[in-house]
């Protein structure tokens, strides 16, 4: 297809230098060969228009590569963090764990079923070490009723990506009960 679109823009150039070298040894005169020289500029104008559109669009689609390309490789340094809930005597107890790649200037906020909202930070959370754990709530009977939103901000060790999940309580039979990521966003 690109082969035939420069086929045929060569044999359009070939095709108006023919007609200019023709009307200029046809006809000896100065009006007329003025007039097809600035016919020809307008021409090699409208060519270089064609040309640096062209350039334009190829910038555009290496811009967008190279932009997938960089959202690949942060999200294949994304730390896993997941919130879990338990009840034990019945103080409700927020946990948050890491696996895959360590996470730094993490950020978690537990939205109660109340309305109180209780907010962690802590600079680094690693796979394979404690995780980040909240007292949340005391005389807590329903673990599946006591938090309506959990929301997580954090950035991975390399500084490449900052992420910002949200988890709320599940209400489908196959997640009733259970935290539930709804939103994973990149963040610029």
């Amino acid at each position: 297809m690109v082969r035939n679109k420069w086929l045929l823009s060569a044999l359009v150039v070939v095709g108006l230098v023919v007609l200019f070298g023709a009307f200029i040894a046809v006809r000896n005169d100065t009006a007329l060969i003025g007039a097809m020289s600035a016919a020809g500029t307008v021409a090699a104008g409208v060519f270089a228009a064609v040309a640096a559109f062209g350039s334009l669009r190829a910038a555009a689609a290496s811009n967008a590569s190279a932009q997938r390309a960089q959202e690949a490789m942060v999200r294949a340094v994304r730390p896993n963090l997941e919130p879990s809930l338990s009840a034990v005597d019945g103080t409700l107890t927020g946990t948050v764990t890491c696996t895959a790649y360590a996470a730094i200037d993490v950020t978690i906020v537990w939205t109660l079923a109340d309305g109180d909202v209780i907010t962690d930070t802590v600079a680094r959370l690693a796979p394979g070490e404690d995780p980040l754990t909240s007292t949340l709530q005391q005389d807590v009977t329903d673990v599946a009723q006591a938090v309506q939103v959990v929301w997580l901000s954090f950035t991975d060790e390399g500084r490449v990506g900052k992420w910002q999940d949200t988890w709320q309580m599940g209400t489908e039979p196959h997640n009733l009960g259970r935290l539930t990521l709804i939103e994973s966003r990149l963040v610029d």
